[in-house]
């Protein structure tokens, strides 16, 4: 009869602790650095005065529609409610095309930046055509479009449209996500650049915890023994 005598299993707590214990360490640490975050922008045009007037002489638009207004004159945190029926009203305005009401916003003096930056966040998502932002007020309407297809035929004659402009807007986009793709990459190059020591601090406590593991082993008194 043969009995054997299993070996013990092998442990190292401090070096196991360690192992878990760092990445997670190591992602926190990253977490709170804003190292996940993305930034983006979003291409506005403001008019001037001259021009201002101009639009206002020629479309009267802020007598063209009925306008829903809302106050804007605090936090981002005090103003999540008003900035939310915003949304939703324009939503709503920009899904039936709406051309009898409209949404004006006004901007008094106590509003936070990060309001405004997130009113055009709002515009953005829900895909508003037509804005105007003249010093503290934000005209939001649709065009007519029956006007517009009466001028269309009209001009029958003198405009030929190929879709050239389409096609530039789809290279444009293809062009802007390929320079975010880039950015992204450098951006991710760079800060592993930064930070290269604390890879190479958890790779050298990786070894470190396996020859500890080894030698700690080693000296522990096991034995292995057969009987017939």
């Amino acid at each position: 009869m043969k009995i054997i005598k299993k070996h013990r299993k092998i442990f190292y707590v401090p070096g196991m602790i360690s192992l878990v214990v760092l990445p997670i360490l190591f992602l926190w640490f990253l977490n709170f650095n804003n190292s996940f975050k993305e930034y983006s922008s979003i291409e506005i045009g403001l008019v001037d005065k001259q021009s201002f007037n101009e639009i206002l002489e020629k479309f009267n638009f802020p007598n063209l529609r009925n306008y829903k207004i809302f106050v804007f004159n605090n936090t981002l945190e005090k103003e999540k409610n008003n900035l939310r029926s915003f949304q939703k009203s324009l939503r709503i305005q920009n899904k039936f095309r709406d051309t009898i009401n409209g949404i004006k916003l006004q901007f008094e003096k106590n509003m936070t930046y990060e309001v405004y930056i997130k009113i055009l966040d709002i515009l953005t998502d829900e895909n508003t055509p037509t804005y105007i932002d003249y010093q503290n007020n934000l005209w939001i309407l649709n065009g007519n479009r029956k006007n517009k297809k009466i001028d269309e035929k009209e001009n029958n004659h003198l405009t030929v449209n190929c879709g050239t402009s389409y096609y530039t807007y789809l290279e444009t986009l293809k062009i802007e996500a390929k320079e975010k793709e880039k950015e992204r990459k450098e951006f991710f190059i760079s800060y592993n650049k930064k930070v290269w020591y604390l890879y190479v601090a958890y790779l050298g406590l990786v070894v470190l915890n396996i020859f500890a593991l080894l030698k700690f082993n080693r000296n522990r008194k096991y034995s292995q023994k057969s009987y017939l």
